[in-house]
């Protein structure tokens, strides 16, 4: 009995870029997970509007914080689809987010206090912490391999 003719193998994919799974899909994790913590500071300031404190800016907390878990989650959702809005999403998501948290240390160090943070001390430490998964998360999204991966999209 005569063997099959075996054709010579080349590595799947060699010479090809990545389809940037690689960094679309840790990009979406980082994203949902910061809409999650963000939906926290939605109930958060959802507690603050029905509490005594100030109106305007318990408004002023939940709101931003309603945003910027609105981008995040939507882009993360469409990062994991492999849509073109997803990408587009996260990156507003992560840039209002930074703006935040830098806006949090501006009016802070002058004495104007949000989002929850009511004391004279200003969380340079905690902000610091917030912003590394935010960054992250937004170079992951404007990486090359990631726009490659929203425009092949799942094949």
């Amino acid at each position: 009995m005569a063997m099959p003719e075996r054709l010579p193998s080349t590595p799947t994919g060699a010479g090809e870029p990545s389809r940037g799974g690689g960094t679309g899909i840790p990009a979406a994790v980082l994203a949902l997970l910061g809409g999650l913590f963000h939906l926290v500071g939605v109930a958060g300031g959802a507690v603050l509007m029905a509490g005594d404190g100030d109106l305007g800016r318990a408004l002023l907390t939940f709101l931003l914080h309603l945003v910027v878990a609105g981008l995040l989650i939507t882009g993360g959702v469409g990062l994991v689809l492999a849509k073109p809005f997803g990408r587009r999403a996260t990156i507003a998501g992560c840039v209002a987010a930074i703006l935040l948290y830098l806006a949090v240390l501006m009016l802070g160090g002058s004495g104007v206090f949000f989002l929850g943070l009511t004391d004279g001390t200003l969380p340079l430490g905690y902000t610091v912490i917030l912003c590394v998964p935010a960054v992250t998360t937004l170079v992951l999204a404007c990486a090359p391999p990631t726009r490659r991966w929203v425009r092949s999209g799942w094949s």
